[in-house]
């Protein structure tokens, strides 16, 4: 009876263990006051413009060299009043100021903080070809955050996919 318990205890130490070998590390961000995990690691966030960070990956890479990059513009209350838009007003304007497209991309729906958000995704050429797509996320207080996620054609366009879904799912206060 020993023997049999010992040796059940010791395979669930070498399946926990296992299990523990194989996660996949998470690097876990916050940006204008909302936070997310991800599987990639990115740089510390920088000031891009007006109330906007950039990230990048890999972390040491120059802005126009990375694989992927994330902005996120921050639009509080008083920038809101101030500009007099709309959500699809703040998508144009994160879209065309931060992201460097006029042209308006495909509809695509994401999930952010377990809510639908609907966004575009288009392709650029300038200054290299690459992946964009913008969300406009509504915060608890009111406050609304331009997020924009870019990569380039040197990324695996599903490894892609995969950051910018678990960033959503993983996005909370």
């Amino acid at each position: 009876m020993k023997r049999v318990t010992l040796a059940f205890m010791g395979a669930i130490c070498l399946v926990v263990s296992a299990s523990i070998v194989h996660a996949e590390k998470k690097f876990t961000y916050s940006l204008h006051g909302v936070t997310f995990d991800s599987s990639l690691e990115f740089s510390s966030p920088e000031k891009a413009g007006t109330d906007a960070l950039l990230m990048l990956h890999p972390k040491k890479s120059k802005a126009g060299k990375e694989k992927m990059g994330i902005t996120a513009v921050l639009f509080d209350r008083n920038a809101q009043k101030l500009m007099g838009m709309k959500d699809a007003g703040f998508l144009n304007y994160t879209r065309t100021v931060f992201m460097g497209s006029a042209d308006a991309g495909k509809p695509i729906t994401r999930l952010f903080a377990g809510k639908k958000i609907q966004g575009q995704v288009l392709n650029k050429k300038i200054p290299v070809p690459s992946t964009i797509e913008v969300y406009v996320i509504t915060l608890a207080k009111g406050n609304k955050i331009g997020l924009g996620f870019n990569y380039s054609q040197d990324m695996n366009a599903g490894e892609a996919q995969k950051v910018i879904a678990e960033i959503g799912q993983s996005l909370r206060e």
